[in-house]
């Protein structure tokens, strides 16, 4: 019987990787997509402005996403974890009220902070591409909020579709036909990158209302999860999320403030190669996330333990690869972007920031573990600490090194936020990312991607890129090779 069980479990371990292979492998996919419209709308953006409207339009977007971040009040993290805990033991019927507590307190936020930044515009460098993109808010919110909830029942097509297919195509097209029409404005641009964001949330609320429905919970038996249950859970995270993203956006808005505008949009260019690891950070953990929940829900820490080490091989094997080459061809990563941005500073911005994004990488979805472990007042602590680090930093060092010193307070704000929470994680569940296909992914992108090309680069960047292609080479076939292992 015992034996049995323990076949069970195993079986069961197995049957959760394919789930969070599959949905891991669909939201890689719009993670590509996501992430290279991410670089080409900076690259849409830096070659049709100035680089003063450039970063104009790189400091006011920052300013949306972080005001989207407050006003979502950790609602999509909530409704992930809510979600995914009643689907699993079968409280359908509770489903409604988690959507209640969630979505209507997120809404009215997203008006609030509408009409807040439209007030407070004039003390931004840019306050009429802050007041246009204001107006954007509630749909940002309801988009993101509206996903989260069909990730919740483990579908992951919705937010590939919607979010890093339909929106990131919709924002290239838009902004591809203003730089080809030779109007592009900081004005326009910006217009085109945020309008996607309205059909996208119709498109949100439609799918997750078909599902709901077609679930039959609102005719089951009467079933509640507590407002005092919800946001205990969801709170702190709330304040986590605007924190989070704060490491990511803050130090744009900051150098702009501090250094300039044309400064803000060198170190965009420069810091822009992140969004590949944070794309496919995100999207194997949106895709691990109400799979640990559930684990974590069902008492299977080996289940949990498999899930982490597994997608943490999956983020080496996809990142660590992009960021040694850009580290090693810097100049010419740069140089696309226009012969502006590759200077001295860029160039340095590229060489801080390259290791502390491997260590993140190499301690995989760390945050999403954390947090679907039922630890959100723990990474809130985390977090916060961190954006201190960061802002305290950026204050000390902008001034003085300009973009350099921000890239320096992020990677030590990035360090602090993945080391601190893998050290808890560790110590409090055992869980932690270095199993044996991580091993072995750190090792051979290491050896393929970093030894190998470092050590012909003294014979020129021709040698170094050669390197560089044979190993990627060998790498697509390795994978190919080990597909059904990872």
């Amino acid at each position: 019987m015992a034996a049995l069980t323990a076949q069970d479990a195993e079986a069961g371990t197995r049957e959760e990787l394919r789930g969070t292979a599959r949905g891991g492998l669909a939201n890689l996919v719009g993670a590509a997509v996501s992430g290279l419209g991410g670089l080409a709308v900076t690259w849409l953006a830096a070659v049709a402005l100035s680089p003063a409207e450039a970063g104009a339009f790189f400091a006011a977007t920052s300013v949306f996403m972080l005001a989207g971040a407050l006003a979502r009040l950790g609602t999509p993290t909530g409704l992930v974890y809510w979600v995914a805990r009643l689907h699993r033991n079968g409280r359908d019927g509770a489903i409604g009220s988690v959507l209640r507590l969630g979505l209507w307190p997120a809404a009215i936020a997203s008006f609030a902070a509408a009409f807040a930044l439209l007030l407070t515009a004039p003390l931004f460098a840019s306050p009429d591409l802050v007041r246009l993109l204001a107006v954007f808010i509630p749909a940002s919110v309801a988009m993101e909020s509206l996903l989260a909830a069909t990730r919740g029942y483990r579908l992951m097509g919705p937010s590939v579709v919607i979010d890093k297919l339909g929106r990131t195509v919709a924002q290239l097209l838009g902004l591809g036909a203003i730089a080809l029409a030779g109007t592009a404005t900081a004005q326009w641009i910006t217009f085109a990158w945020v309008l996607p964001y309205f059909p996208a949330a119709l498109a949100a609320g439609w799918y997750l209302l078909r599902r709901h429905r077609a679930s039959g919970a609102d005719r089951e038996f009467p079933d509640r999860v507590s407002a005092r249950a919800f946001w205990g859970f969801t709170a702190p995270r709330a304040a986590a999320s605007v924190a989070q993203l704060g490491l990511q956006r803050l130090d744009i808005i900051m150098v702009a403030a501090l250094a300039g505008l044309g400064a803000a949009a060198v170190y965009t260019v420069a810091t822009r190669f992140v969004i590949v690891g944070q794309m496919a950070s995100g999207a194997v953990g949106q895709s691990v996330q109400p799979r640990a929940a559930a684990a974590m829900a069902a008492g299977a820490p080996a289940s949990a333990r498999a899930l982490y080490q597994e997608s943490t091989a999956w983020i080496v094997s996809l990142t660590w690869p992009v960021y040694l080459a850009v580290g090693l061809l810097a100049d010419w990563y740069l140089r696309v972007f226009g012969g502006e941005y590759a200077t001295d500073e860029a160039r340095t911005v590229v060489w801080v920031l390259v290791p502390a994004m491997m260590c993140a990488s190499a301690c995989g979805v760390v945050d999403s573990m954390l947090s679907m472990a039922g630890k959100t007042s723990w990474q809130l602590i985390d977090v916060s600490v961190s954006l201190v680090v960061n802002v305290g930093l950026n204050l000390a060092l902008i001034p003085t090194m300009g973009v350099v010193g921000a890239a320096i307070a992020w990677s030590a704000a990035v360090l602090v936020n993945n080391l601190v929470p893998l050290a808890q994680l560790w110590r409090a569940f055992g869980l932690h990312p270095f199993g044996a296909l991580t091993r072995r992914a750190l090792l051979a992108a290491g050896l393929g991607f970093g030894v190998l090309p470092l050590a012909v680069s003294p014979f020129g960047p021709v040698w170094t890129l050669a390197a560089l292609a044979a190993a990627g080479a060998a790498w697509a076939v390795a994978l190919l090779r080990y597909r059904t292992r990872i």
